[in-house]
């Protein structure tokens, strides 16, 4: 017999269970009936929902091509591509098989893959640390890039050539001013002295010392022209030197080791790697546990070290706007954040990583199939020489790997 009481509370039953579901797992729900779900979070360039409500980004142009082939081989049918709020409710929705695939950047680490599976790694990245660009010279900077550019052999092989080139000029120095007859007999120019006469050449030769009036004879002349010659461009090649170094150390920052990071009020990434590595620097550094807990901006107090942000666009808006000293976090992610027309000139990331990290896409370990197909698919994929051009497309030239 039909009860309409008992269906609506079936009915009713069961929204409660899909909104109990989408809670817990934080991951929208999909709209269809597909046999692989795909999780992704707000994760530019990889992965971003458009104001359109379009998925776009590099993980979402991969997982297109992967899905045809999975889709020609008859791997799989169809897929919706939903959105997640973050990487602990991405995980939980792999656990509870909600979502099958989570393309959106994710390291792959021991503790990950005892609770689900990954891909083929398919790119390489690591976790650095963003601060804001200033306009001081670093001075510590600028002396490194001296320091680099003289100790080069080929620099140290010239210098001595300039040396001995020198000790020729003080000898034709010598006999030129004999020549002219300064002194009379010669004899003030032999109490010159060789190492006058030597200072006197490299003066000349290091464009210190311009033409003067002291040589008459031809001779005399051409010489004095040759050396405020060879001065001249070497004057310029150390101003060159000089003013490279400078420019270049214009903005820039010192690279902050990772024994430094407890003493900064820092932004990361809540469960991601990055704040597992910051939370190890506080331990190392015998730190109360209290002081080593990383808690939600709208949570912090001016005393509080590690803050915790859904994504790397938030922790970088924090920085611009001051509110941290620095972002922990993907070097990848952060050096494209960067790049960004709002942030270009104010935010800079160390080109150096505390730790390099694998990229893959997770997969639940209930498919093992699927992660099979989209291996194959990854692999041939990578194997594609424009595979490199496709990646610097979206995340910029030399985003392949970080030093």
């Amino acid at each position: 017999m039909f009860h309409p009481c008992s269906t609506l509370l079936s009915f009713g039953g069961l929204l409660l269970a899909m909104f109990v579901a989408a809670s817990a797992s934080a991951c929208d729900l999909p709209i269809r009936d597909v046999d692989v779900v795909v999780g992704i979070r707000d994760a530019p360039p990889f992965s971003a929902m458009s104001p359109t409500g379009l998925a776009e980004g590099f993980a979402i142009d991969i997982w297109t091509s992967v899905e045809h082939e999975l889709i020609a081989e008859g791997a799989m049918s169809s897929s919706e591509i939903v959105l997640c709020r973050s990487i602990a409710d991405q995980e939980a929705a792999l656990e509870d098989g909600l979502v099958d695939v989570v393309i959106s950047p994710l390291t792959i680490t021991g503790p990950r893959m005892q609770r689900y599976d990954f891909s083929q790694q398919y790119l390489q990245s690591g976790l650095t640390l963003a601060v804001s660009s200033t306009s001081a010279i670093d001075f510590e900077t600028a002396t490194r890039v001296i320091y680099q550019t003289v100790t080069q052999p080929g620099v140290v092989k010239a210098l001595l050539i300039f040396l001995a080139a020198n000790l020729l000029l003080a000898a034709l120095l010598r006999l030129a001013l004999r020549h002219e007859g300064r002194g009379g007999d010669g004899a003030g120019a032999e109490d010159q002295g060789w190492l006058t006469t030597l200072l006197e050449a490299v003066v000349s030769t290091t464009g210190l010392k311009g033409l003067g009036d002291r040589f008459k004879t031809l001779l005399g002349r051409l010489l004095e022209i040759f050396m405020a010659v060879v001065g001249t461009v070497l004057s310029a090649t150390i101003f060159g030197v000089l003013t490279s170094a400078f420019v270049g150390s214009i903005g820039a920052s010192s690279t902050v080791s990772a024994e430094n990071l407890p003493g900064m009020r820092i932004a990361t990434l809540e469960g991601s790697t990055a704040q597992q590595f910051l939370v190890r620097q506080y331990a190392a550094e015998g730190l109360l546990q209290a002081q080593a807990v990383c808690v939600p901006e709208e949570d912090a107090t001016p005393d509080t070290g590690c803050l915790l942000y859904p994504g790397w666009p938030q922790a970088v808006r924090a920085l611009d706007e001051g509110r941290v000293e620095a972002v922990l976090g993907d070097w990848i992610a952060l050096s494209y954040l960067s790049r960004l027309d709002r942030y270009r000139g104010r935010v800079e990331v160390q080109s150096g990583v505390y730790l390099n990290e694998p990229y893959g896409w997770a997969i639940a370990r209930d498919r093992p199939e699927l992660r099979a197909a989209i291996d194959r698919a990854l692999i041939e994929d990578m194997r594609d020489p424009g595979w490199r051009r496709r990646i610097e497309a979206y995340l910029g030239p030399g985003a392949v790997a970080p030093n």
